[in-house]
């Protein structure tokens, strides 16, 4: 059996967790997140973009993202991350341990497990590219998770980034599509699971066979 995969997204280390118009859920929850998803049976897991704060970060903080990658890799089979639009103002391929897979900024799938994953992680602030058409084709035997950091078409964000629509994710043809961006847990009316993750909020993804994927909020 494929085992199912932790997703986290915008966790935008850095910022304070009270008393600032901008908070993050910080480094403490971040970790107890991987280890409940760990609990809850899941064997990879991807960080879908803007793991660290655009602006609001110290030296302090790049260690924090050390240390949540070396904790996935302690937990998990597979650890991904996707560039989101704040993480691209930062050079982290140093505090980035050996082992994580860093998605390239063009369309790919990354194996993980019985999985594949298809995505592309964000190459500027205010990404214009709209990738989804050019995503691969399904794989055929494996589940496959579509993962973008995307604004989609922008009503839920005040800041596009690479832009798609329902129509286009869904002729990928993909079991579900996992996004990052938006902070909010959001479904989107479409034929297969399509939702951002939010701030602050942890979604496992199952595979029941190799056509069909559910999520749940942990």
């Amino acid at each position: 059996m494929t085992a199912p995969i932790l997703v986290l997204a915008d966790i935008h280390l850095g910022r304070p967790q009270s008393g600032a118009k901008k908070t993050g859920p910080g480094i403490e929850w971040a970790l107890e997140a991987l280890q409940r998803g760990a609990q809850a049976g899941a064997g990879h897991f991807v960080m879908l973009g803007d793991v660290i704060d655009r602006s609001r970060f110290t030296d302090a903080t790049f260690d924090e993202v050390t240390r949540f990658f070396a904790r996935a890799l302690e937990l998990f089979d597979t650890t991904v991350f996707i560039a989101g639009n704040h993480d691209v103002h930062h050079d982290l391929s140093a505090v980035i341990p050996p082992g994580v897979a860093v998605a390239g900024t063009r369309p790919q799938t990354i194996r993980a497990g019985g999985w594949a994953l298809h995505t592309a992680a964000v190459e500027v602030d205010r990404d214009p590219r709209r990738l989804v058409p050019s995503f691969p084709s399904r794989i055929s035997g494996a589940p496959n998770l579509g993962l973008l950091h995307t604004s989609v078409t922008g009503e839920y964000s005040n800041n596009a980034c690479l832009p798609c629509d329902v129509a286009e994710l869904e002729a990928r043809g993909y079991d579900a599509w996992a996004l990052g961006h938006v902070h909010q847990r959001i479904a989107l009316d479409a034929a297969v699971p399509v939702g951002w993750v939010g701030m602050g909020r942890a979604n496992v993804y199952a595979a029941l066979d190799d056509a069909h994927v559910t999520v749940r909020d942990l």
